[in-house]
């Protein structure tokens, strides 16, 4: 969701006459934060599995809680917190509500391989479980699938939310002129 967010506010800029080397204008403020919580969330996937129980909660509050930082510096840039901040706050709560570990529709599941909905199954693609009856809030849990090659996946109500707060961050940062301002104010 992220790297189509990013490709298509890219396309959009640049079309609109955009650079990225206008980034400066933007204001945007702690950029190696949402960095730092992506590369927080990827590393879980490098824990032995014993220990992903012991160190997701702590990983994971400070992964969201990077995004909420970057979001409340970059408070001037209304589009970029709101939406970064309500995506982070919606997934924190999802994630936390069942276990650390985003629950996934056994509709988006459907579409797995055999061997995918097996690993999900039983717990062995970190931080993610498969919904059941006692799942908490599914709602914001992954109930999207992606198909596409390269970009295959699952996604949430709050991935979408981030993915627009990066959009608008991106288009901010490129100031397209030929783009009408409500589409490139951050």
């Amino acid at each position: 969701m992220l790297i189509c967010s990013v490709l298509l506010a890219l396309l959009i800029g640049w079309a609109g006459g955009g650079r990225l080397s206008r980034w400066e204008g933007a204001g945007l403020r702690l950029l190696p934060l949402p960095v730092l919580a992506l590369l927080l969330q990827r590393g879980l996937g490098l824990l032995p599995s014993g220990a992903y129980d012991a160190w997701a909660p702590v990983i994971l509050l400070l992964s969201y809680g990077s995004l909420l930082a970057f979001c409340l510096g970059n408070r001037r840039m209304p589009k970029t917190a709101l939406l970064t901040g309500l995506g982070s706050l919606c997934n924190l709560a999802v994630i936390a509500a069942n276990g650390f570990r985003m629950p996934v529709s056994q509709q988006a599941a459907a579409l797995l391989s055999p061997a995918g909905l097996a690993d999900l199954q039983a717990l062995r693609i970190p931080m993610y479980a498969l919904a059941s009856g006692d799942t908490r809030l599914l709602f914001l849990g992954d109930i999207f699938y992606c198909p596409i090659p390269f970009l295959s996946g699952f996604a949430s109500i709050g991935d979408l939310l981030l993915a627009l707060g990066v959009f608008f961050a991106l288009m901010a940062a490129m100031a397209p002129p030929r783009l009408p301002r409500w589409l490139c104010t951050g």
